[in-house]
């Protein structure tokens, strides 16, 4: 069917559920990342490990992603200025050897728990980086949120105080939260200009080219050819890692940014992502300590602090604050 004729059938859905479905399949694309990174490194570990897994996802993600911008540029090829331009390449390059490359390591030695409810903590922190890139003043509720996030953080990171392993991998996830930051104030910039399915081809592209050319040359390529090694591997790495997170998740997101802006997209997604993160670990028989706990709903009351009154998120944003 023509890219066309499925952009006005879906044209005809409410704008709402259309938010909703675009907000689920980025919630449910984050949300699982840690659990199928847990669930490879555990398969082989000899053979999966943080990088390994980030090369693997950039070497079998690049075709999918030279296709589809192949098909999205033959029917509506992007018209951008030099400085969007650049931004983009920005974001693709902030995406790929940064932010998957950072999650990937992190995901190698902290907890799911941690990693949802540090993921969790994107849209305080997100607001707080788009309020100074786009110079919108915080209020009293967000500078809130960010102190709540701060204590947040400071209790996970206890809990791992006496593991080095497992506190490097919190640590981690802070870089990734700034990193990620970054690249949701990236594609707020481009804004409008671009649809969204031709920005994350564009994006992707790069990103999983940035990564797997020195991921190669570096000598962390040898996770490609055991992907398949057995049913499980093959599920949880192309049905959520190359997929799932990579390719139905991104342009998802990219679509909630342009719909209701960085801040009510990322709120929408990371509830989501948080409570199917948390659903894991507690599947996973993850060990919680009264810290974790406090921890987590320390960072929840974050999240509910900056954003209420909550169904506002299914609302297009008039401001794209």
């Amino acid at each position: 069917m023509h890219p066309r004729a499925l952009e006005a059938g879906f044209a005809k859905v409410p704008r709402s559920a259309q938010n909703v479905f675009f907000i689920l399949l980025v919630g449910l694309g984050w949300g699982l990342l840690g659990p199928a990174s847990k669930a490879l490194f555990a398969a082989e570990p000899g053979t999966f490990d943080g990088i390994t897994v980030a090369v693997a996802r950039a070497a079998w993600a690049l075709p999918l992603f030279l296709i589809a911008l192949g098909v999205a540029w033959r029917f509506d090829p992007p018209r951008l200025d030099a400085r969007r331009w650049l931004a983009v390449v920005l974001a693709g390059v902030l995406f790929g050897p940064f932010i998957t490359v950072i999650f990937s390591v992190a995901a190698q030695h902290t907890s799911v728990a941690h990693i949802s409810f540090l993921i969790g903590l994107s849209p305080v922190t997100n607001t707080a980086l788009a309020a100074l890139v786009f110079r919108t003043a915080l209020d009293r509720r967000a500078i809130a949120a960010l102190v709540l996030g701060i204590a947040g953080v400071a209790l996970l990171a206890a809990t791992h105080s006496s593991d080095k392993s497992a506190f490097l991998g919190d640590v981690l996830m802070i870089f990734w939260l700034t990193g990620f930051a970054v690249y949701a104030c990236f594609l707020r910039y481009i804004g409008v200009r671009i649809k969204p399915p031709m920005l994350m081809c564009l994006v992707g592209t790069i990103a999983m080219a940035a990564l797997l050319v020195p991921g190669i040359a570096l000598g962390y390529g040898g996770a490609i050819g055991h992907v398949a090694d057995t049913p499980s591997i093959g599920w949880w790495f192309f049905g959520e890692v190359v997929l799932g997170s990579t390719l139905i998740a991104q342009p998802a997101y990219a679509a909630a940014v342009r719909r209701l802006g960085v801040a009510l997209a990322t709120i929408g997604a990371e509830y989501t992502a948080l409570a199917v993160g948390v659903v894991a670990s507690l599947a996973a028989h993850e060990a919680w300590t009264p810290l974790t706990v406090a921890g987590g709903a320390i960072l929840c009351c974050a999240l509910a602090v900056t954003f209420v009154p909550l169904p506002r998120f299914l609302a297009p944003s008039r401001r794209g604050a």
